[in-house]
C-alpha cells in the first residue's frame, strides 16, 4: 500500500499583540495514522491559552493511553459540558484522524465547520449532528484522496468582522468562497490558507478581532527511504533480507560494504567501487542496478548525523556519499530503516574511537531522533 503523508501547516495571531494565543494546534505522526487537534479557550490571553493547552493535553494523554479516538473526543465533550462558564476552562475543539488509507474521521465540538478540499474545490463540511448534554458536536467520514485537503479554523476567522462588514461574521461560507476565489486564480491550498488569515485580519480592522487560527492538512503520496544497514545475525536469512529490500518502495539506500556485497551476490552481480571519488574525507560510493545510493556504514552514517542540522548542503559544493544521502534523508518523509545485528569486528578498532566513529547500534538512533525532530516518520526494524 502507497504510503500517503500528511502536509500540515498553520497560521496564528493573538487579539492582542503582547498577549498569547488562546488557539492551541496539536498533531502527530505514526505508522498508522495522523492526528489532528485545533482548539480554541474560552475568551483569550492568557486564560484561553492555559485552557486550550490543558485540554489538548488530556487529549494527547488519553491517545497515548489507549483510549480510542471516539471515545476520547466524548471524554473531554463530557467536561466541557460541565464548564461552560468563564470560571471554567472551557475549550472548543476539532479533532482529525486520518489513517494511512486515507480513511478521515472528523468530530467536532463547538469549533467552526470545516473547508473540504477535494479536485481543487472547497466545500464546506456536511457533518451528522451528535447528541451531547451541551453544546453542538458533529462527526464527518470521508476518504482522503492524493491531493484532498481539510482546511481547519478557529472562530476567531469565522467571526471575523462581525458588526461590520458582516452582521453575523464572516461564517464558514465567506470562508469557502475565499478559497475557492483563489483556487480558481491557480493558487495552492497552502496559499489559500495565507489568503484566508489575511481577509481576515482585514475583515477585523486595525483594534477589532479576536485570537485566530488557520490551519491546513493536505494528503499526498508521500516519499519513503528505505535504508538497509549492516548483516543479518542469522545467515540464512540473506536472501529474505535482499529480496524484501529490493522488492521495497521508495528511495533505496545501503549503508555499509558487508551488506551491499549480500545485495549484489544475490543480484548475481560483481559490487563496483567508485573510481575518483570527490572527497578525500567521505568513503567512496559503490554501485548496484535498482539501487539509489550505495556508501561505507560508519564512517558514512556519523557524517550524516552532523550534516542532518545544515541548512544548505549545496552551498560547499561536496558531492560525497554522506552528503547524498543527507539531502535523501531531508527530503523523505518516511524513513525505514532495516538493521541487521550481526557485528562487524572492524568498527571496534581503536582507529574508530580516536576519531569519535560511533558503531551502528548507536549512530542510527541517533540519526533518527534528528529525523524525527524535523518531521519525518521513522522506523527501525532490527533483523
Amino acid at each position: 500500500m502507497a504510503y500517503q503523508h500528511i502536509d500540515i501547516d498553520y497560521l496564528q495571531s493573538s487579539k492582542k499583540e503582547a498577549a498569547p494565543c488562546g488557539d492551541t494546534v496539536w498533531f502527530k505522526r505514526t505508522l498508522y495514522h495522523t492526528t489532528i487537534i485545533c482548539a480554541d479557550g474560552i475568551s483569550s490571553g492568557v486564560k484561553a491559552f492555559i485552557a486550550s493547552q490543558m485540554n489538548v493535553a488530556r487529549i494527547g494523554q488519553l491517545l497515548e493511553g489507549g483510549a480510542s479516538f471516539q471515545e476520547t473526543f466524548q471524554s473531554v465533550v463530557n467536561s466541557m459540558s460541565q464548564w461552560r462558564d468563564y470560571t471554567m476552562p472551557f475549550t472548543a475543539f476539532i479533532m482529525v484522524r486520518t489513517l494511512i488509507d486515507g480513511t478521515t474521521t472528523i468530530l467536532n465540538y463547538e469549533m467552526p465547520s470545516p473547508i473540504l478540499v477535494t479536485r481543487n474545490r472547497a466545500s464546506v463540511v456536511k457533518a451528522e449532528p451528535m447528541i451531547v448534554e451541551a453544546g453542538v458536536a458533529s462527526s464527518f467520514h470521508c476518504r482522503f484522496q492524493q491531493g484532498d485537503s481539510i482546511i481547519l479554523m478557529s472562530d476567531g476567522i469565522t467571526q471575523s468582522g462581525m458588526g461590520t462588514l458582516y452582521p453575523n461574521g464572516w461564517g464558514s461560507q465567506g470562508v469557502e468562497k475565499c478559497v475557492n476565489q483563489w483556487l480558481r486564480r491557480g493558487s495552492s491550498v497552502f496559499e489559500a490558507m495565507h489568503k484566508v488569515f489575511d481577509q481576515a485580519k482585514i475583515n477585523d480592522g486595525e483594534v477589532n478581532g479576536d485570537d485566530r487560527t488557520v490551519m491546513y492538512a493536505q494528503s499526498r503520496l508521500g516519499r519513503v527511504v528505505e535504508v538497509l544497514t549492516g548483516p543479518p545475525l542469522d545467515e540464512k536469512s540473506d536472501e529474505e533480507f535482499a529480496t524484501r529490500f529490493l522488492e521495497s518502495d521508495g528511495t533505496k539506500v545501503i549503508c555499509g560494504a558487508t551488506t551491499a556485497d549480500i545485495v549484489a551476490r544475490y543480484k548475481f552481480i560483481t559490487l563496483q567501487v567508485e573510481q575518483n571519488p570527490s572527497s578525500m574525507s567521505t568513503p567512496p560510493r559503490y554501485y548496484i542496478d535498482g539501487v539509489d545510493l550505495v556508501t561505507e556504514g560508519a564512517v558514512t552514517l556519523n557524517q550524516v548525523h552532523n550534516l542532518l542540522e545544515e541548512e544548505d548542503l549545496d552551498r560547499d559544493s561536496d558531492m560525497s556519499a554522506a552528503v547524498d544521502l543527507a539531502k535523501i534523508f531531508k527530503s523523505g518523509d518516511r524513513i525505514i530503516f532495516t538493521v541487521g545485528q550481526s557485528l562487524n569486528p572492524a568498527n571496534k578498532n581503536i582507529v574508530f574511537r580516536k576519531q569519535g566513529i560511533l558503531q551502528r547500534n548507536k549512530i542510527i538512533p541517533m540519526i533518527a531522533q534528528k529525523l524525527e525532530k524535523m518531521g519525518k516518520l521513522v522506523s527501525i526494524e532490527h533483523v
